[in-house]
């Protein structure tokens, strides 16, 4: 039996505030080819055949399977996995997440899945797992990301309009980003909107 994992990863965000667009955020909730703190590195096309399945997926507070807080949408880009949220501000929780998020204390975001396809990996001298093929079950709003070198650049509370999503600019990512320094570097150039 497969047993559901979680994978963490700070994101940047703006939040809107217009009537139409509250709650709505984009960024990241996976990163091609960084090395997480268990140790993993997800593999561009990881996420594939399971978007394909089921998107949009339930955005759950903290994992908690009895706190859905809204949807979210995602695709995979040449830097990871994409992602499009609308927290539901007719649930409470939502509306306390939003608040938290425009504060700064709420600033990663974490993907509920199952491993289908792993093989173990070095990174220089570290051994890794990668993630070949995940089956994504929810993307939740976390406290505290297991991705740390990723900080949040801007929040605003208010835009003109929505933007609608730009592919990053980013031009090629790394089969595997070794060095933190790297990996932060990167995360940089992605420039994220939430």
């Amino acid at each position: 039996m497969r047993v559901p994992e979680t994978k963490d990863l700070e994101f940047k965000f703006t939040l809107n505030d217009e009537d139409g667009s509250k709650g709505m955020f984009t960024g990241y909730a996976s990163v091609f080819g960084a090395i997480d703190s268990y140790g993993d590195v997800v593999e561009k096309g990881a996420f594939k055949k399971s978007i394909k399945e089921r998107n949009p997926l339930p955005m759950l507070w903290s994992h908690m399977v009895d706190t859905p807080i809204g949807i979210i949408t995602v695709k995979e880009d040449a830097a990871g996995l994409r992602a499009e949220g609308h927290l539901n501000l007719d649930v409470q929780k939502a509306v306390e997440i939003r608040s938290l998020m425009k504060q700064g204390a709420v600033t990663g975001l974490s993907i509920g899945y199952e491993t289908l396809k792993s093989e173990p990996g070095t990174v220089g001298k570290t051994n890794v797992r990668r993630l070949q093929e995940l089956r994504l079950w929810e993307v939740s709003p976390v406290v505290f990301p297991a991705c740390r070198e990723a900080q949040i650049a801007d929040v605003k509370s208010e835009l003109p309009e929505l933007e609608p999503i730009e592919e990053p600019a980013v031009t090629a990512i790394p089969e595997v980003i070794e060095k933190p320094e790297q990996r932060l570097h990167l995360l940089d150039q992605l420039k994220f909107k939430i």
